[in-house]
């Protein structure tokens, strides 16, 4: 070359670096024990280790021995690589006969537990013969099998690009495929950019190694295969990579896919290992750390990881992990992350129901667990949570837990009482900085940090792009824009009940006809203009009503790709349409699991012809679709959970260059801050002061101020014990006594408790107190309760006292329905009273807002529980009782009228409950019945039909096992709905009422029996 520098000088070079850190070089024309071209094993080298280390094992059989290690068994490529994996890391059993009896010996090819015992060698230029000759740059041996393959492209060269040492590697795997059967990763390099990978994988899934201790990161591009070699390949390393973070993922019937960690998942689990076994130590303080790494930046993996590494832990003494979540759509994407990784860390238990994770956890054997957070509850009865397990190696992994794991008198209190000396880490992607959320006294100090800066700098996650394409308001009011603009700053980040009125005004700005037809317009015309054929599209809106609306504007744009709604439903709310299969789709807008799930994958093929998703709160966190390219976003969204849904789109996929949100509604300010907080100020610092010295005793000072007021004599130990109707008096006659001249006294002092109780709850020694403060909380609630009661126009006068009482409204709802009803002259709390004796003296009564809200509450209640057995009846109440008193606050009919719809109402749930006694059938068996009913075909008698249900129950219940209506237990849902079927033969029905019964059947047997047997 002119330049006289040449691309044997950069593979010498590599060599060379390789040499240093203690690899043997030969070229390749030394290499005399080769039988023929086609053979990549050095069967020499092979041999002389496993002598060396199972001398046991007599001369004779090691040749069969080697042979079992040189041809794993396989149809493809990737099961013979994924077989040969599993026999390199684990070990396989060889038997031979002696003397007439077989020997076992179960054997590795690679000294795991001694690194440095192992043969390590590097070979460059070996010839190959396989559908054509190569000739591979560079091949690390270890023990004479070729774990790994590097490609070099001269930096001499500007025509010597690193894709193009890409393609050559994925071409050697066709053209000498056998190389391949063996390989751990491969490395391309051109010099300037060094990368390693899975070959076949794409292009965008090889990675930079930048560290080589895991502390500093050299983003210098000129060092690239300096780093790496020195952070990869040191012997110890180089094994410790291979035998604990490569994973073949199997999902069901399709073929595995081979995933390796890139440095940032090693180097981060490995400092959480060494953590993990530092906490579990007798003398250990059970704080893990926590791990931050952006979201997108593989930390589900990094998860999988360390529960493999931690499960074969020597120190460890076969833990038991524990991996908890706060959502079950979380819950769901994990778990199915490990099952998947099944080969990594064995078996993976779910734990269906709160009976079964306690069993789960009170077992002595080594496990990975799966729960929701929630499944921590009490039982009826109990006062605190009973201790499952006192064993020390026990670790608790807490993903994104961001919220459950702070309430210290809930579920993760009662995690901490139930695991005693458990140890704890924390996964986040997202910091936490707030004063009553700190995550590092939860959990102990930073691990290892990953930010969504460097991640976007590697290629980890790809760099998101923001576009401004605001919609101008055009109302009367010119000073609208500013307000709302305001509004917008405001909201969002998740606590819009701060200011829920201001909420709702946003919301009718946003939500007008008008508008929503010039963002339908603009968001197709949009994509049309910038989508390439594989990206797809998330748009987020402010209510599911919006949703709605929004969708079917779209649906009547010409040109306007397939579209579908994700969203929960509410029962009670829901129109029947978002029930109803949508034209020109196969779904309805409120989906099942298994729906949501179809499309998704929908939305994870790139060929698929549905382009968007339509969405309000689902799929913002945890859910992963590489393609997902734009993010349309007309609702206002700050802090971590702005960055959660922004890296909706940051996913890498080939062919996609970077992820783009679209701003509809003016979140740049938002997005500005909460990315300036991502990346400058989590994690990076401790606590201002120590906080058991400083902040433990403020919390026992204003712990006394409050227990000032309580009367003596007043014994409040096992408050949480009683039953539940003694509980509820006992708590009645407690807030008795703290109400009058000086409630308002106390209500300040238990604020100062709650407050400097946020900041130590999790601490052991003000765990104990946690159902102490709980009560003085609920006093508190129903103090603040009774004020508003007795003028309910009167509102909280600042946010934060908005948010207290929503939060409060959600604790301590079944503790004061008593007292309620007693304050608003009410003679108890159902719908027995609804007659016309109440009609007659309704107004004479005061409180008339709050007795009606109070009925409405209950009487829903009772529409509910007909709408779930498919009732008509309870959707034509439903209605009714939604347009009656939307009539009534806006002044259109009175309260009398109000009420009087309500008896009438009761009086017709009454009749339906007659007609239930009469025909002898369960609750259950009532909504099977319903069914039948609704078809209206009269041939059928009462008789005939009770009858027919309780065949069709009966036979169901005989074929239903735990998860069958998971995708997984296809075989099962086909027993139950065979059965069903066999019933309504046999009762001569056939035809179009045989297809339709036996559908109708099935789909509610799925919502009355998925928890089966919980809810059976």
């Amino acid at each position: 070359m002119a330049n006289g520098l040449y691309e044997t000088d950069f593979e010498e070079a590599t060599i060379g670096r390789l040499q240093a850190i203690g690899y043997e070089y030969t070229h390749a024309m030394n290499l005399f024990s080769r039988m023929s071209l086609n053979e990549v094993v050095l069967r020499d080298r092979l041999e002389a280790f496993l002598k060396k280390t199972y001398p046991g094992i007599p001369a004779q059989h090691i040749p069969a021995l080697v042979s079992r290690f040189a041809d794993p068994d396989g149809v493809t490529l990737l099961q013979r690589n994924q077989r040969f994996h599993e026999m390199l890391v684990k070990g396989i059993d060889f038997s031979y006969e002696e003397k007439g009896e077989h020997v076992f010996h179960h054997v590795y090819p690679v000294n795991w537990d001694e690194p440095l015992t192992n043969n390590f060698l590097v070979v460059n230029q070996l010839s190959i013969e396989g559908k054509m000759a190569r000739r591979p740059d560079l091949i690390i041996y270890v023990n004479g099998l070729p774990l790994v393959v590097f490609e070099l492209k001269s930096p001499y060269s500007e025509q010597a690009t690193i894709e193009y040492a890409y393609n050559q590697i994925t071409n050697y795997t066709y053209d000498i495929a056998q190389l391949f059967n063996y390989n751990a990763f491969a490395v391309i390099s051109d010099g300037i950019l060094t990368l390693h990978g899975i070959p076949g994988a794409p292009y965008e899934f090889y990675a930079a190694w930048k560290s080589t201790d895991g502390k500093e990161v050299d983003n210098n591009i000129t060092n690239s295969m300096r780093t790496l070699i020195q952070g990869m390949f040191p012997k110890e390393r180089l094994l410790d990579y291979i035998r604990n973070f490569i994973v073949f993922m199997k999902d069901g019937n399709k073929e595995a896919i081979k995933i390796g960690a890139k440095y940032h998942q090693y180097f981060g689990v490995r400092f959480a290992v060494e953590h993990a076994v530092r906490a579990t130590r007798p003398e250990g303080d059970r704080k893990i750390g926590v791990l931050w790494h952006a979201t997108g930046s593989g930390k589900s993996l990094s998860m999988l990881f360390f529960s493999g590494i931690l499960s074969r832990h020597p120190e460890m003494d076969n833990p038991t992990i524990v991996i908890q979540v706060d959502r079950s759509d979380l819950d769901g994407q994990l778990h199915e992350t490990f099952v998947q990784g099944t080969s990594l860390v064995g078996n993976v238990h779910h734990a269906e129901n709160a009976n079964e994770l306690r069993e789960l956890l009170r077992n002595e054997a080594g496990q990975i667990i799966f729960s929701t957070i929630e499944k921590f509850r009490l039982k009826d009865g109990e006062g605190e949570f009973p201790v499952c397990s006192e064993r020390r190696n026990i670790i608790v992994i807490s993903d994104e837990a961001h919220r459950t794991q702070y309430s210290f008198d809930g579920f993760a209190g009662n995690l901490r009482r139930a695991l005693p000396n458990a140890s704890h880490v924390g996964f986040t992607g997202t910091p936490i900085t707030f004063a009553d959320r700190n995550t590092f006294e939860l959990f102990g100090n930073v691990i290892h940090i990953y930010d969504m800066q460097q991640a976007t700098l590697d290629g980890a996650t790809l760099r998101i792009y923001y576009e401004s394409r605001l919609i101008p308001l055009d109302l009367e009011n010119a000073g609208l824009d500013e307000e709302f603009k305001q509004i917008v700053s405001q909201v969002g980040d998740g606590k819009w009940d701060e200011q829920r009125a201001k909420w709702a005004a946003l919301e009718k700005v946003v939500g007008t006809s008008e508008r929503l037809e010039t963002l339908a317009k603009d968001i197709v015309e949009h994509f049309q203009k910038a989508a390439s054929p594989e990206a797809k599209g998330m748009i987020v809106c402010m209510s599911r009503e919006i949703c709605v609306r929004l969708y079917e504007k779209m649906r009547k744009i010409d040109g306007c790709p397939p579209i579908e709604i994700v969203m929960t439903g509410d029962i009670d709310k829901d129109p029947p349409s978002w029930r109803q299969k949508q034209p020109g789709s196969e779904f309805a807008h409120i989906k099942s699991k298994e729906e949501q799930e179809s499309v998704k994958a929908k939305l994870r093929d790139p060929n698929d012809p549905l382009k968007f998703v339509i969405v309000r709160d689902m799929w913002l966190t945890g859910t992963d679709i590489p393609p997902l390219t734009y993010l349309y976003v007309d609702k206002p969204i700050k802090g971590h959970g702005l960055i959660q849904a922004i890296a909706r789109v940051n996913r890498v996929y080939p062919g996609k260059t970077g992820g783009v949100v679209v701003d509809y509604i003016g979140i740049a300010e938002a997005l500005k801050e909460a990315t300036h907080r991502y990346t400058q100020g989590g994690g990076k610092g401790k606590p201002a002061g120590d906080i058991e010295e400083e902040a433990v005793p403020i919390f026992f000072e204003a712990l006394e101020a409050v227990r000032a007021f309580i009367p003596s004599g007043i014994d409040i130990t096992d408050w949480r014990a009683k039953p539940k109707v003694e509980r509820e008096d006992w708590i009645a006659d407690f807030v008795g006594f703290l109400m009058g001249s000086d409630e308002d006294t106390y209500l300040n002092a238990q604020a100062k408790l709650d407050k400097a109780y946020q900041l130590v709850k999790h601490l052991p020694a003000v765990i104990p107190h946690a159902n102490e403060v709980l009560l003085y909380e609920i006093a508190a609630i129903q103090i603040k309760k009774f004020k508003i009661a007795g003028d309910p126009d009167d509102k909280p006068k600042n946010i934060e006292e908005e948010l207290k009482k929503l939060i409060d409204r959600s604790i301590g709802a079944r503790k004061e329905a008593v007292d309620l009803f007693e304050k608003a002259g009410l003679e108890k709390p159902d719908i027995s009273i609804l007659d016309e004796a109440f009609l007659a003296d309704f107004e004479q009564k005061p409180h008339v807002d709050l007795r009606l809200k109070l009925l409405q509450k209950l009487l829903e209640e009772e529409i509910f529980y007909l709408v779930k057995q498919k009732n008509a009846l309870g959707k034509e109440l439903s209605k009714l009782l939604e347009k009656t008193i939307n009539d009534y606050h806006n002044r259109v009919i009175t309260a009398t009228a109000v009420a009087q719809m309500m008896v009438e109402a009761k009086k017709k749930m009454d009749e339906e409950r007659k007609k239930k006694e009469a025909l002898g059938l369960s609750d259950e068996e009532m909504a099977f019945y319903y069914i039948i009913e609704n078809m209206g075909n009269d041939a059928f008698s009462n008789e005939f039909i009770s009858g027919l249900i309780r065949k069709v129950v009966a036979a169901m219940k005989k074929e239903f096992q735990i998860d069958w209506t998971n995708p997984h237990r296809a075989d099962v849902l086909a027993k139950v709905s065979n059965a069903v079927k066999m019933v309504l033969i046999r009762e001569k029905i056939k035809g179009e009422q045989l297809r339709f019964l036996t559908n109708a059947i099935i789909d509610q047997a799925k919502e009355k029996y998925k928890d089966w047997p919980i809810e059976a």
